[in-house]
C-alpha cells in the first residue's frame, strides 16, 4: 500500500485537487447567487421606499389642491415630476411594461396638473374645471399607491419563496 502510495503520489494529489476545485466552484456559485438574490431584495426594497414616498407627496398635492393652496400644490407637483422622470430612467429595466406606462401616464397627469396651477389660484376655477384638477390629482396619486402596492407585493413574494 505504502509503495503504490509513493508512485501514485502525484496522480492521487491530482484528483485530490480536482475534488477540492470543483468544490470551491460549487460554493462560489452559491455565494454567487446568494449576493444576486440579496442585491435584488434591497432594490427591491429601495423601489418600494421610493414608491411610498412618492404616494406620500401624490397624497399631498390633493391634499392642497383641495384646501386651494395652489402654492404648496405646484411646489409638490414640481417635486413629483421630477421624481417621477427619476424613476423611469432609474428602474426602467426593472420595471414592468405596466408599470412603466403608468409612471409615464402619471408624468403626463403632472404636467397637466402643473399646467392648470401656473395660469392662477384655484379659487378662480369654475366648478368643472376645480373637479376636473381634482380627480386629475386623485389619479396621480391612484397610480402611485398602485406602484408601491405592487413593490410591496413583489418584495412579499420574495420573502415567501426564500429568494
Amino acid at each position: 500500500m505504502l509503495d503504490y502510495l509513493t508512485h501514485n503520489w502525484g496522480n492521487l494529489a491530482s484528483v485530490a485537487g480536482l475534488v477540492f476545485s470543483f468544490l470551491a466552484f460549487l460554493f462560489s456559485k452559491r455565494a454567487s447567487t446568494s449576493a444576486r438574490q440579496a442585491r435584488d431584495h434591497t432594490l427591491r426594497q429601495t423601489f418600494g421606499e421610493e414608491m411610498n414616498s412618492a404616494t406620500k407627496t401624490a397624497r399631498e398635492i390633493v391634499t392642497h389642491v383641495t384646501i386651494d393652496r395652489a402654492d404648496m400644490a405646484l411646489l409638490r407637483v414640481g417635486e413629483l415630476m421630477d421624481r417621477a422622470s427619476y424613476y423611469i430612467a432609474r428602474w426602467d429595466n426593472r420595471l414592468s411594461e405596466r408599470s412603466k406606462n403608468n409612471l409615464l401616464a402619471a408624468r403626463e397627469q403632472l404636467t397637466s396638473i402643473h399646467d392648470v396651477l401656473t395660469k392662477g389660484a384655484i379659487s378662480d376655477l369654475a366648478p368643472r374645471d376645480k373637479r376636473s384638477l381634482a380627480q386629475s390629482c386623485q389619479r396621480v396619486s391612484a397610480i402611485f399607491s398602485e406602484e408601491y402596492g405592487t413593490a410591496v407585493k413583489g418584495a412579499e413574494i420574495e420573502e415567501q419563496h426564500g429568494n
